[in-house]
């Protein structure tokens, strides 16, 4: 999986590991992704940790070369890898800026999913998570790249899943809402708790909380769940109650 350095990815990364699969992260923190093997390895678990840039076409291919080297296949995989961009109206937004989130965001996805997809289809299946938003179902101000690359990512997904579907390979896009994280933390440092208390269920989630859903979209108990884009955001998205 990719970006599993911390925050909602490492909880992933713990999870898929506590179900006894054996995960191979990528992230360009190195120093935190070791954090998160050493974190597995402690539970019993295992994991194997090798850099990764997402924005490099050949580095993801030889990256996926090399999981598939060593271990044979690849079950299952979640792209993860992203980044919020800075804070900008549309009209005020840098060009440098925008192509970066796009190429992280989605671009990275896409490069991943090339050669997950190839893989899987070539033995019989497998199943591919790529993590969206809830800036994939409605815009968000000041982010319009990030808005825009996780809904692309969504369309992805679900063009992805009718193309090899036939062939046993599901795909689908786990999207959440606010949660604790540090690019929560980023964005909206202490008003966290003001965010989470306007939410249906009153609360932030916790990451773990997403990364079960994760897991489960791995899993063969999600066996015929494919092209779908699932929220997981604490009732944020179902609408909102009438002022009195």
């Amino acid at each position: 999986m990719t970006g599993a350095a911390s925050g909602l990815g490492r909880a992933t990364a713990v999870e898929l590991a506590s179900h006894g699969n054996v995960v191979v992260i990528g992230d360009i923190d190195e120093d935190a992704s070791r954090q998160t093997v050493s974190e597995i390895e402690a539970a019993g678990g295992k994991c194997v940790f090798e850099r990764l840039d997402v924005t490099d076409r050949a580095g993801v291919a030889s990256f996926v070369g090399r999981i598939v080297n060593r271990f044979g296949r690849l079950d299952c995989a979640v792209n993860n890898a992203a980044i919020e961009g800075p804070l900008h109206k549309v009209d005020t937004y840098p060009d440098h800026d925008w192509d970066r989130v796009i190429d992280v965001n989605l671009t990275g996805a896409f490069s991943c999913m090339k050669h997950e997809l190839a893989q899987m289809a070539a033995q019989g299946g497998g199943s591919i998570v790529n993590i969206g938003s809830t800036a994939s179902l409605k815009g968000i101000g000041l982010m319009s790249a990030y808005a825009a690359a996780k809904h692309a990512l969504v369309g992805l997904t679900k063009t992805a899943a009718i193309e090899y579907g036939g062939q046993g390979v599901r795909v689908n896009a786990l999207c959440p809402g606010s949660f604790q994280s540090p690019m929560n933390d980023r964005l909206h440092g202490n008003d966290g708790s003001k965010i989470g208390s306007a939410m249906p269920l009153g609360r932030l989630a916790e990451c773990k909380e997403i990364a079960a859903v994760a897991a489960w979209l791995c899993s063969d108990e999600a066996s015929f769940v494919t092209g779908a884009a699932y929220l997981v955001d604490g009732g944020r998205m179902a609408g909102s109650t009438l002022a009195t």
